[in-house]
């Protein structure tokens, strides 16, 4: 039995295992009426700006439900995620997880001030 809502229907997984050192995480949920170019936008510049602080070129980005209980469409879900990569695919080295499915999750997280960061567009 799945509890995944109804509209997802997974993106194919391209690579059974991805792994990325020395890089931004950003963990992408988006809700309803998430206006989709500006949350793309807000949220690229965003993700550059981090990856400046540390110095890093290498960025995953993973789309995360799990953060509200407000989703948008799956479909909404899947552009907003499509254009933060192809936005940031200009300056860094990016790696997208597949939307839709369950996924296994390893951290190791520099101790450093700013080194987690919560925001909302």
């Amino acid at each position: 039995m799945s509890d995944r809502p109804k509209d997802i229907t997974p993106e194919e997984v391209q690579e059974k295992e991805q792994n990325c050192k020395d890089c931004v995480v950003a963990l992408v949920t988006v809700e309803k009426n998430d206006d989709i170019e500006k949350t793309s936008s807000g949220l690229s510049e965003e993700v550059a700006k981090m990856c400046q602080d540390v110095g890093h070129k290498n960025v995953v980005i993973l789309p995360f439900a799990h953060l509200s209980n407000n989703l948008a469409k799956a479909k909404d879900g899947i552009k907003i995620v499509s254009l933060i990569e192809e936005g940031l695919k200009k300056e860094f080295n990016v790696m997208r997880a597949h939307f839709g499915s369950h996924k296994e999750l390893l951290l190791d997280i520099y101790g450093h001030p700013g080194n987690a960061r919560y925001r909302e567009f």
